[in-house]
This record gives C-alpha cells, sequence and structure tokens, in this order.
C-alpha cells in the first residue's frame, strides 16, 4: 500500500485542519489563505473521488437527436465532513446519465450491480442480438415498401 498522505485547509488567521488522504483520491483539496469564517465551508466541500470509467455513448431524450453522453460512469466517492444521516465511508457512484444516478453502493452493492450487468450483456448478446439478426433477415425478405406500383 502507498504511503500515508494528507490534506490541509490553513485560515488566513492561522488555524489548519488536517485529514487522511487516500492512496486512490485523485485530487488533494489542501487550501491555503482560507478566511476563518469560510473555514466549515471549505471542508464541507472536500470530496475524495476516484473515476473508475463508464461508457460513451449516443443517447436522446424522446425525439431530440443522439449526442454523445457519459452512460454508467462509475466513481468511488468520499465526503469525510457528511451531513447528519450521509455515509462517511468510501462509496461507489454510478451515474446512470445525466442527472440519473445509482448512489451509495457499498461492496456487497456494487458486487450485485456487476452480476446484474453481467446479465445484461450475456442477454444482449446471447439472445437479443440474435433475434434481432433474425428479425431484419426476415423483414429483409417479407417486407414490401408502400409506394407507387407500376
Amino acid at each position: 500500500m502507498p504511503s500515508v498522505r494528507t490534506w490541509a485547509v490553513s485560515t488566513t488567521s492561522g488555524e489548519v485542519v488536517r485529514g487522511y488522504l487516500p492512496w486512490w483520491a485523485e485530487d488533494d483539496p489542501s487550501r491555503t489563505g482560507v478566511r476563518l469564517d469560510r473555514l466549515h465551508h471549505e471542508l464541507a466541500g472536500i470530496l475524495h473521488q476516484a473515476d473508475r470509467g463508464g461508457l460513451l455513448l449516443p443517447v436522446a431524450a424522446g425525439a431530440d437527436p443522439a449526442q454523445v453522453s457519459g452512460v454508467l460512469v462509475v466513481t468511488i466517492d468520499c465526503i469525510p465532513f457528511t451531513e447528519a444521516g450521509d455515509p462517511d465511508l468510501p462509496v461507489v457512484n454510478v451515474q446512470v446519465v445525466d442527472d440519473w444516478w445509482i448512489k451509495d453502493l457499498d461492496p456487497t452493492g456494487v458486487t450485485d450491480l456487476g452480476r446484474r450487468l453481467q446479465a445484461l450483456g450475456d442477454r444482449l448478446t446471447g439472445a437479443v442480438a440474435p433475434e434481432l439478426a433474425a428479425a431484419r433477415a426476415d423483414w429483409a425478405a417479407r417486407h414490401r415498401p408502400h409506394g407507387p406500383t407500376g
């Protein structure tokens, strides 16, 4: 395991708050020159996060044209200074698309989601894709477009 890292927020009046910076966190939230009256706000905004990937896919809302967007984007997140009732342990959050999330997954929840997505992938490749290929072949063989007849 990598060496222990820490972060520090120091105020203009000399107070310093330090905390553990997880080895997996991508950004160091350290700050200097924070006004003492803003210290609570700075601490509340600390988020340890690690991007763990996702998919870029063309998605559309209703009849709008498709736009490439992040789908099933996975992050490990930890908020060290939480509101009452919020988890203060690292969790996985999955951005389904836009502002739709699967939130606060623990290791069991991540495993369950992974198994469900794997089952969906197996169903897509093993059943849906062959069924679609058969449906398209049938359509091409039997469909006659409506139009002028000669």
